[in-house]
């Protein structure tokens, strides 16, 4: 590094100069300081590079950090409240540090999720015995008026600045998942805000449409824009970079034949308008959008599990409609032993060369059967490596397993979907049909390589559960995510660059295969800086979209970088984009933002 160096020079003119939000390497000194060796867990992000050197002219004020940090700390272990340390000790506990000591491993990816929230057995105990940086949270409301009831939700953290010096190369698994955003929609329409647990800001920005370019040839096209940042207007040179992945459209009319078992949950706690009658109407939709050649079955399970329609031509709705409406819900839930037999229904109805789905439609709270949550996961995977894969359909509120429903989605090599209303099920079952059912790319990876003589540092806004080691990018035995025909993902960066930098920003790569055996292949896209606008205001209008939903998300999670923001400016740039943009989904989204704002004030 230079003597004299530029981001740690920045880091302390944010922290000592009381600028908001502070960078994450200050608050890497405090860090040091403020966390004892034993209290250090690993960190369930990516870590954030070691200092390898000095400047010789900031020694002295790096030192002056860190002492103040230590002499908070050994005043009876407080940390005064507006001190930088204060932010290291709030970042601890807001879930960049985790216990990961029940850890499984899968495809090469840590699922850190204790199995007593898999499963909802003795959920009281679990949540008595729980400590700050295991970040789950079960809502326990003393009345319907402050809120859902029993709500399981699993806080990932954020991920830090990384100094492109120590590492240039950021990598994640892409997905389409959009669940997080309509359970957010959903606890706003009760008139509470969702807990910062529930917000993973990737599945906000996936939920809308950009109006990216189409690939005529390729499976994906990537996008890349960028704007200064709204997140860092008072930081020199800091600004928003926005990855794009399209997928190929796929003409309803031309993708392939489905053979679908659909896996309904039927306990007691599925009883309501709002969950079995809402997965009957949502179904209904599904079926009637089927055409011949594509084949259904129905299992359900409760206290057990039963096969109540054998594979049936999509021809024959009127049958399989009745089979839906006559469904009843009652006993408890034996999610393992339903999941087991949809498998084996799915298994015998194989068909090479058709979509081979399970979809799972349930609220999630799995409390009987589960014995072994590692060998449960390990047989999704397995199902899925021979071409039966599974997709969690979410519905209801009070007493939601939201993160249980995301991972068994994300293993199964499907999608999680949370379903709020019936304009929802349309938006799944019907205008995005072909999306759901036909995937275009499997085990897709993003690798974004910086170029440090342009790019001091950057940070990755979500995906923080969908890490992968940037030397596992290319290999194959480590899982991706998977993208349906016309679907997109969108990832944000927040990005630093160097005084008077010009040339070429950043090289984005996508990895992906066609078919669960096929060879991966790749494309790739340059972003250069007079591809950055000059203005917020001359940006593209899906850019300013992309910020401002990702900035209302880490709002809502009380992210390291949002504390002290408000949600006045997302309004207002909302307002402008509203009537060029004339889409529901925006307006509606304004509307969540104000009721948001609303929210906080009281």
């Amino acid at each position: 590094m230079q003597d004299h160096d530029p981001i740690l020079e920045s880091a302390l003119e944010e922290a000592l100069g009381g600028k908001s939000p502070p960078d994450l390497i200050a608050a890497t000194l405090a860090k040091a300081a403020a966390l004892p060796p034993a209290a250090k867990a690993p960190l369930t992000v990516k870590p954030r590079p070691h200092w390898r050197a000095w400047g010789t002219g900031l020694a002295s004020a790096a030192a002056l950090v860190i002492g103040v940090g230590v002499f908070a700390l050994n005043g009876d272990d407080k940390v005064a409240p507006n001190s930088i340390a204060s932010h290291a000790k709030e970042e601890k506990e807001a879930g960049c540090n985790s216990d990961q000591s029940q850890a499984l491993v899968l495809d090469g990816i840590r699922f850190s999720t204790p199995e007593s929230v898999l499963t909802g057995k003795e959920p009281g105990q679990f949540f008595r015995d729980h400590s700050p940086t295991d970040n789950m949270r079960k809502l326990t409301a003393p009345d319907a008026a402050d809120g859902p009831q029993g709500m399981i939700h699993k806080g990932h953290g954020y991920n830090p600045f990384v100094d492109t010096e120590d590492d240039a190369k950021s990598t994640f698994a892409l997905e389409h998942d959009t669940g997080s955003y309509t359970l957010t929609r959903a606890y706003l329409g009760r008139g509470v805000l969702p807990p910062e647990e529930a917000i993973r800001p990737e599945e906000f920005l996936n939920y809308f449409s950009y109006g990216y370019a189409t690939p005529v040839r390729d499976p994906f096209i990537i996008t890349m824009d960028g704007a200064p940042s709204r997140y860092g207007a008072d930081i020199r040179n800091s600004y928003l970079l926005r990855v794009g992945v399209q997928a190929r459209r796929i003409d309803p009319a031309e993708r392939k034949a489905a053979t679908l078992t659909l896996l309904i949950d039927t306990s007691g706690s599925m009883s309501g308008d709002n969950r079995l009658g809402m997965v009957k109407r949502a179904l209904a939709m599904l079926v009637n959008e089927l055409r011949e050649g594509d084949r259904v079955a129905i299992v359900t399970f409760e206290s057990g599990a039963r096969v109540v329609l054998e594979h049936r031509d999509a021809g024959r709705k009127s049958e399989i409609l009745d089979a839906i409406d006559g469904l009843q819900a009652s006993g408890s839930t034996n999610a393992e032993q339903g999941l087991k037999l949809a498998y084996e229904l799915a298994a015998k109805a194989y068909r090479a060369g058709s979509t081979n789905r399970v979809v799972l439609c349930s609220d999630g709270v799995a409390n009987t059967g589960i014995s072994d949550v590692s060998g449960l996961l390990r047989e999704i995977v397995s199902r899925r490596r021979a071409g039966i894969t599974l997709s969690s359909l979410g519905f209801g509120m009070d007493n939601v397993n939201d993160h249980l429903l995301e991972q068994l989605g994300d293993k199964g090599d499907g999608h999680y979907a949370y379903i709020d209303s019936l304009d929802e099920a349309k938006r799944v079952f019907v205008d995005n049909l072909t999306g759901a059912l036909e995937v275009v790319g499997r085990d897709v990876k993003i690798q974004v390589e910086f170029n440090p003589t342009v790019v001091k540092s950057y940070r990755l806004i979500g995906y923080v559960n969908r890490d992968v080691k940037d030397e596992d990018f290319r290999n194959d035995a480590v899982d991706g995510g998977e993208i349906g025909a016309g679907h997109a993902a969108t990832a944000l960066y927040e990005i630093k660059l160097h005084d008077n930098a010009a040339g070429h920003v950043a090289t984005a790569t996508v990895r992906y295969k066609l078919d669960e055996e096929g060879q991966a292949q790749e494309i790739s896209q340059q972003a250069y800086t007079q591809d950055l606008a000059r203005e917020w205001t001359l940006a593209p209008l899906g850019l300013r979209l992309a910020g401002n939903v990702a900035e209302f998300a880490e709002i809502l999670a009380n992210g390291f970088y949002a504390r002290g923001a408000t949600l006045e400016p997302v309004i207002a740039d909302l307002e402008q984009i509203v009537p060029e943009w004339r889409e529901e989904q925006v307006n509606e989204l304004l509307k969540l933002v104000r009721k948001a704002a609303e929210l906080k004030k009281d």
